[in-house]
């Protein structure tokens, strides 16, 4: 009895000693993928380095099309990772399901205790108008260290208006929108809320930004409330051919060293100020630009979207921007300032920064204030160069629907999307219809063309 007696007060003095102190340790995997020998090697080279939760990659092993087939073998093996190591796994599974007398693949994101335990599901249908019952077991999970977490899937940052402080994300997702692809988005979202994301791209610690160290296996100490030290939340990555034939531009004059203007797409205006002092590359014009009404997100999402940016693009300006080999634009942009208002409410602003170049804390600002019933938001830049975009990207979450689409997947893993509504019974018996009341009239119009002749 005395001995069972010491054992709880032990696990117990642990266990406030862990939830006592203002960090904790996360990892991640530096690959897309890794064999299933790699990933039980990674796993165990995350306990040794004190690891209390790791965000985990499918093992090729468990390819796609086999995980669909093989769910709950998929589902023990990164369980016995998490209880062989002792530590908290996140990872990403697919799984096929009966729904609706049909088949529908299903995303799911696991996350497994020290015990190899399943704590947290979180279900998500690849066909976004299934109705299969796909809720998550919760909102968060608690952790033995004494960190709530949110469980994310890449787009839901974009997609949801969320609170807290430290989240995990796993899974895949393609955007449409370049600003908002997840690596680069990921730096923008950690700086506006200054919340801590464990992601399968990464480690970001609030405003703070891209944090961690390792190759194979990154790993990083976060403090519990996020962030401290204020980094500039910049993406480095090449710049996608942007679409942009609804936007309004005015192109920037370079000759001006100072130019003033404000450009509106509607009622949504962009107050630019930029100072140059040096002239861009040849071939390369930049523009001024704003954009309010809803973009198509990827996955049969549409999103309300408000932006301004200032953009370069080698010619045109007019419906689509495409920097193509240049990654030195010559440009010294001594400061640019962008102000816009925005809704006080179901909204949120993120600074986006496209560039080649590094910059410092002294040379970026990003602010917001409430005034008069608008949410006011300025980003500004001071000495900045190579620059390919630069900008406030707005989410208007009151405007945001999802098309009718239906979702099919191969045997190769590949996705295919069709329109609902053409394949619907009620849009065949309708086109029926025409049809016989068309061949009518043909009829009727043939014999009085005969007649006439």
């Amino acid at each position: 009895m005395g001995c069972l007696l010491n054992t709880v007060i032990v696990f117990l003095l642990v266990g406030l000693t862990n939830s006592s102190t203002h960090t904790y340790k996360a990892g991640t995997v530096s690959s897309a993928q890794c064999s299933l020998d790699a990933c039980a090697q990674l796993a165990q080279n995350a306990a040794k380095a004190n690891v209390d939760i790791l965000v985990l990659p499918v093992p090729e092993d468990i390819s796609r099309s086999v995980q669909k087939d093989n769910f709950d073998e998929a589902v023990k093996v990164i369980s016995s990772l998490a209880k062989d190591n002792k530590i908290y796994i996140v990872s990403h599974f697919l799984e096929k399901v009966r729904c609706q007398e049909k088949t529908e693949i299903i995303r799911n994101n696991l996350v497994f205790d020290r015990q190899g335990s399943v704590v947290y599901i979180y279900r998500k249908p690849l066909d976004l108008t299934a109705t299969c019952n796909v809720t998550a077991t919760g909102t968060t999970f608690v952790t033995d260290f004494g960190v709530n977490f949110g469980v994310l899937m890449p787009e839901d940052l974009v997609l949801r208006n969320l609170q807290g402080k430290n989240f995990v994300v796993a899974g895949e997702w393609g955007s449409e929108i370049p600003a908002l692809a997840a690596p680069q988005f990921f730096k923008s979202w950690a700086f506006t809320t200054n919340a801590n994301l464990v992601t399968s791209s990464g480690i970001f610690s609030g405003k703070a930004g891209g944090t961690g160290h390792g190759t194979d296996l990154v790993a990083a100490e976060l403090k519990k409330d996020g962030g401290d030290v204020i980094n500039a939340p910049i993406a480095t990555t090449s710049p996608h051919v942007q679409d942009l034939s609804q936007y309004i531009i005015k192109p920037l004059d370079l000759a001006k060293q100072d130019v003033r203007e404000t450009v509106c797409h509607g009622q949504f205006c962009c107050h630019f100020q930029v100072k140059t002092s040096a002239s861009g590359a040849q071939g390369l014009n930049f523009g001024l630009a704003a954009f309010e009404g809803l973009r198509h997100y990827g996955g049969g999402q549409n999103i309300g979207t408000q932006e301004c940016a200032l953009l370069p693009c080698v010619g045109s300006l007019k419906s689509s921007c495409d920097i193509g080999s240049i990654n030195n634009t010559n440009i010294i942009f001594d400061e640019i300032s962008i102000t816009a208002n925005f809704k006080p409410t179901e909204s949120a602003q993120f600074p986006i920064i496209l560039s080649t170049d590094t910059l410092s804390n002294s040379q970026f600002r990003f602010d917001s204030k409430h005034e008069n019933n608008t949410n006011q938001v300025t980003v500004k830049l001071y000495d900045g160069q190579n620059l390919f975009n630069f900008g406030i990207l707005g989410r208007d979450f009151s405007k945001d629907y999802v098309e009718k689409t239906v979702i099919y997947d191969n045997n190769d893993g590949l996705t295919y999307k069709i329109y609902e509504y053409v394949n619907s019974d009620e849009v065949l018996e309708f086109c029926d219809y025409v049809w016989i009341r068309l061949r009518v009239l043909i009829f009727v119009v043939s014999i009085y063309v005969l007649e006439m002749m």
